[in-house]
């Protein structure tokens, strides 16, 4: 059997997988449901005739490494594949490369070289002022977008994470860019992950850079495909149950660190959050619905969460688990 959105069509933006709907206003439609197999299409069709004034905006962000614009790569072409139009953006200056196709890249309104010499700085400076430059102009970027119409819009953001959550100008890009349908894409590393405070570390990380920008967050284990199926298991169960990863900080090292650790983690745990990790592979293309339910279970009027994200979420853990 094929993966869920393999069996999806979009079809005038009006029919998936033989569910035929007919908009009769804005508010009101009439429907008729032949065959539905996958609960998030539903959110789908939803995100086409809801009346919004602008797509919803992802920011992809994580580590050095973690997989971001091959992630943005991979999503661009699975959503042209069920026809989802899926606008992409590079805010990344020092990327060397990008393989998908950007309707606006930042490395065209600044170049990281010539910032070095026109100030004399080091890569880091100049990452930093490249970045504080190209929110000065948040508004002309946002103009220049103005007449394009899509889906969604993906941003890949800079390489270092820090330069995209802990600066000034990026809350601005935030507030321009996403105008209050925005939310964020946080990647964790498979490496880093295999470790309990490696996991600790990252998801304090996002926690911080959730609180730092106020967006809504899904967290997804990225390459997941280059884990082995018990190593993939054991994270995953660390990002359900907390109280397993307290044990394992317990056994992988004593002393003053571990406490730490814990007393963040118990101090997450107080206030109920949960990384709630979904594997990813841009390779295989696991987990890439689980975004579109997430953008649409945020924006696309998706009330109750079990109609999309959560099975989907389901349905990819099951397919590791087999």
């Amino acid at each position: 059997m094929g993966k869920p959105w393999q069996r999806v069509s979009f079809y005038n933006r009006c029919q998936v997988v033989g569910a035929m709907y007919c908009f009769d206003s804005l508010n009101e439609f009439a429907f008729e449901i032949r065959i539905l197999e996958e609960p998030w299409a539903w959110g789908l069709l939803l995100m086409a005739a809801g009346d919004t004034t602008a797509p919803p905006v992802l920011f992809v962000v994580g580590t050095a490494g973690a997989g971001k614009s091959t992630l943005v790569t991979a999503f661009q072409r699975w959503a042209r594949f069920i026809e989802v139009d899926a606008l992409t953006i590079n805010l990344d200056p020092g990327a060397e490369r990008v393989h998908y196709d950007p309707e606006f890249d930042v490395r065209d309104m600044v170049s990281l070289s010539e910032v070095m010499d026109e100030y004399d700085l080091g890569p880091n400076g100049a990452q930093i002022l490249a970045a504080d430059l190209v929110a000065a102009q948040a508004f002309d970027i946002q103009d220049e977008l103005e007449g394009l119409s899509g889906d969604m819009l993906v941003i890949d953001t800079p390489g270092q994470v820090e330069l995209f959550a802990f600066r000034e100008a990026s809350s601005h890009f935030v507030e321009v860019l996403g105008q209050g349908r925005a939310a964020l894409i946080f990647l964790f590393d498979p490496m880093l992950s295999q470790s309990p405070s490696g996991f600790v570390s990252q998801m304090l990380l996002s926690n911080i850079v959730h609180f730092r920008l106020g967006l809504p967050t899904a967290n997804f284990l990225s390459k997941s495909d280059l884990l082995e199926p018990e190593d993939l298991e054991r994270i995953l169960e660390w990002g359900d149950r907390l109280d397993t990863l307290e044990a394992a900080l317990y056994e992988e090292a004593g002393g003053q660190r571990t406490e730490f650790a814990i007393g963040q983690l118990r101090m997450m745990q107080h206030s109920q959050v949960q990384p709630g990790l979904i594997p990813l592979s841009s390779e295989e293309e696991d987990g890439l619905a689980d975004i579109l339910s997430f953008a649409q279970n945020l924006f696309g009027g998706m009330a109750d969460t079990r109609d999309g994200f959560a099975e989907d979420i389901g349905f990819e853990k099951d397919g590791w688990n087999e």
